[in-house]
């Protein structure tokens, strides 16, 4: 039915696939990178002069290790400052970036998804058709 180059093609697309890094999860919270490789935590309660100064952040875990968030916007980073959060997502190959799947921000005793590129492709659409409305 395939004949052999659709099966070596076929083949191939799976052995791809079954090879694609499996999404992780981390805990940890969002800090400035000048604080984190000065080895301090952002000033709490200072966020607003600290986000004016700052203009990387990173996810820093409990054990001090830090990782580069690089498809989240500075904006997104910026709103949970100091905020415990869960990143899901895939470490990149001999690097300290996280391709985030989701973010997640813990509220109260619950995780509840703030940021995922569903989200922000569904927010595009919204805002693509804003306004297109008929008039009555």
């Amino acid at each position: 039915m395939f004949g052999c180059l659709g099966a070596t093609m076929l083949l191939m697309i799976l052995l791809t696939a079954a090879q694609a890094p499996a999404a992780q999860r981390w805990q940890g919270s969002i800090q400035g990178l000048a604080c984190v490789t000065q080895g301090k935590v952002c000033p709490i309660n200072m966020e607003d002069p600290l986000i004016a100064l700052e203009k990387t952040f990173v996810l820093l875990l409990a054990d001090g290790s830090w990782y580069y968030l690089p498809n989240l916007d500075r904006a997104i980073l910026a709103r949970h400052l100091n905020r415990p959060v869960a990143v899901e997502g895939v470490l990149e190959a001999g690097s300290k970036a996280i391709m985030v799947n989701k973010l997640l921000v813990k509220r109260g005793d619950d995780w509840r998804e703030a940021w995922s590129p569903e989200m922000e492709r569904e927010l595009l659409e919204q805002l693509q058709g804003w306004g297109q409305g008929k008039r009555e």
